[in-house]
């Protein structure tokens, strides 16, 4: 493309084919920097190529999404409860159908497909105090959207699974009444809407602040890819006090709090074996070996597959593009078909999605199994069939 003359036939169509086979298709997630033995990193190469797509009019449309993140919430949750009373009378043809026309009419790269059965809504929160409290407890958009998979039990909610699980280690911990409309902004960062970008980094930051009590208290979150986002992408979009307020507040991943509480809680009866699904933010936090020392303790053999990496999903990728996943798990859905497990886990809940439509398996959290094998005796079961 560098090579071609302006405005020539050959360059507008390299543009157009790079559009699709590069911008579009990326997931943007930079696992190639990890792969890469310099580090270089494309990812964010094709995320400035998106920033730079985004016109006035859509840094204007997605800032109002932004400051109406509470609305989107609540119509995404909408949304997929009508979704789940058409899959229970009609199974998910019907849905992927009606998105088929709909990508097909307005675009694939805006209107997202239903390549397979879509997950619950989620419940209301859990309700928490913050008297007593040793950590604050901010639950991800998207598992305050998505509920569990349609092939299990409703309950518990992944935010009742850590609420409970972390009060029966002594853990407690709080979730603010207002967390409700806030996100990592690691959504409108990956698109390129920076004005989106920098209006939710001020906000989340500000609310971090005040809920951390000064940076007195961690904040725990539930879903590795925004627990990366809030370390890696927030503190440089904040202006000079906010940002050394921010850096004051410890900031952990649901991982390396569950792998703190393991001393502290008592699994009598492990599974056989249990599936992991590294997450590629789980990758750059360094934290799938902290996963696997949890599976450990529940399953008597945890199996990471052979393939395993990117499952390509990134958000909201993998449902505008579900190519991307059939691609990215090639490897990876074929060993879990040559194993089966007991369970299937991970921790992030679109990756989750992403993994149960390339492979027919329910991935969940990993929060669920170990709250279930830590129950005492007088504690009721839930059914995972």
């Amino acid at each position: 493309m560098a090579r071609q003359p302006e405005n020539s036939t050959i360059l507008q169509s390299l543009q157009k084919d790079y559009e699709y086979d590069a911008i579009e298709t990326c997931a943007g997630d930079s696992t190639c920097a990890l792969s890469c033995p310099i580090g270089i990193d494309t990812g964010s190469l094709m995320r400035e190529f998106r920033k730079l797509e985004q016109g006035d009019e859509a840094n204007a449309i997605a800032l109002r999404v932004a400051k109406n993140w509470t609305t989107v919430e609540r119509l995404a949750r909408t949304g997929l409860r009508t979704a789940e009373i058409v899959q229970r009378v009609a199974g998910v043809g019907p849905l992927t159908e009606i998105t088929a026309v709909a990508r097909s009419v307005i675009s694939s790269d805006l209107i997202p497909s239903v390549p397979g059965p879509m997950p619950r809504h989620a419940g209301a929160l859990p309700v928490t105090s913050m008297e007593g409290a040793v950590a604050v407890y901010f639950p991800a958009c998207i598992n305050r959207i998505f509920g569990r998979d349609p092939s299990v039990s409703p309950a518990p909610s992944l935010p009742e699974a850590l609420v409970a699980v972390s009060s029966r280690a002594g853990r407690p911990l709080w979730i603010p009444g207002d967390v409700q409309g806030l996100c990592c902004s690691t959504p409108f960062h990956s698109k390129g809407y920076m004005l989106a970008h920098q209006f939710m980094v001020s906000a989340i930051a500000n609310a971090f602040w005040r809920w951390s009590d000064g940076g007195r208290l961690p904040i725990v979150v539930d879903a590795t890819s925004c627990t990366l986002g809030l370390i890696k992408d927030v503190s440089e979009h904040l202006q000079p006090l906010d940002r050394s307020r921010y850096e004051k507040i410890r900031i952990i991943d649901s991982i390396q709090w569950c792998r703190e509480l393991l001393p502290h809680l008592s699994v009598k009866q492990k599974l056989q074996r249990v599936t992991l699904h590294p997450t590629c933010s789980m990758s750059h936090l360094q934290l799938t070996k902290s996963l696997q020392e949890i599976a450990a303790s529940l399953a008597h053999d945890v199996e990471i597959p052979i393939g395993a990496s990117c499952c390509g999903t990134a958000g909201d990728r993998g449902l505008l593009h579900p190519e991307l996943v059939q691609s990215a798990t090639k490897d990876e859905r074929e060993s879990v078909a040559e194993k089966p497990a007991d369970a299937y886990l991970s921790a992030n809940r679109t990756c989750e999605m992403g993994m149960r439509h390339a492979t027919g398996r329910p991935y969940e959290s990993f929060v669920f199994l170990l709250e279930n094998l830590s129950r005492g005796e007088n504690e009721v079961s839930h059914d995972r069939s």
